[in-house]
């Protein structure tokens, strides 16, 4: 029973995430028209009136999609909780597949930790080249990470760092997009 559940939980929990997409895509069609029609000179109204036409068609769409997504409902947390209960049965039984989620488990918790610190690391990098932040508080999230660092110097510097920061988080996010993957395809397996 709960196989035939967790599928169908999967189908609804993945039509939310294409719902959700689109959703984003249009509220961002929305603020663009929005910033267009505030750009528009007052004389200009031909232009001004295409404006507010694609305006009021982008709410109408973004209306339509927020209701299809009401209807999915909370279908992401059913399946994650489906997903869970199911975990933890295999877990609990001597199913190998119970093993490999909870290395997977362990895996996950890990990046939970260490994915934030170096998002906020990048973030106070950036911070430092906007010329909001200060180095040396970047430099503590750094070691933070363990790499150490003698001072550094210059904006060149920073740059190199901020960008190499960018392509571990992004390493990261990837393996955490694996895991998670891998975590469903066991569940489902």
């Amino acid at each position: 029973m709960i196989d035939e559940d967790l599928r169908t939980a999967r189908q609804r929990a993945h039509r939310w995430e294409k719902l959700h997409e689109r959703r984003a895509v249009i509220a961002g069609l929305v603020r663009e028209a929005r910033q267009q029609l505030d750009a528009i000179e007052v004389w200009d109204q031909e232009q001004a009136a295409v404006e507010e036409a694609k305006l009021r068609a982008y709410g109408v769409v973004l209306a339509e999609v927020d209701q299809e997504l009401a209807e999915v409902g909370p279908a992401r947390a059913l399946y994650e909780e489906l997903l869970a209960r199911e975990e933890r049965r295999l877990a609990a039984s001597a199913d190998p597949r119970g093993a490999e989620l909870l290395e997977i488990g362990r895996l996950l918790a890990e990046l939970n930790v260490e994915l934030p610190a170096w998002e906020c690391a990048r973030a106070a990098g950036f911070e430092v080249l906007r010329g909001e932040g200060v180095v040396d508080e970047f430099v503590r999230k750094v070691e933070a990470l363990g790499r150490m660092m003698a001072g550094v110097e210059g904006m060149d510097a920073v740059h190199d760092l901020v960008k190499r920061l960018g392509e571990r988080c992004r390493e990261l996010e990837g393996l955490r997009h694996r895991l998670r993957t891998r975590r469903e395809e066991v569940l489902l397996g």
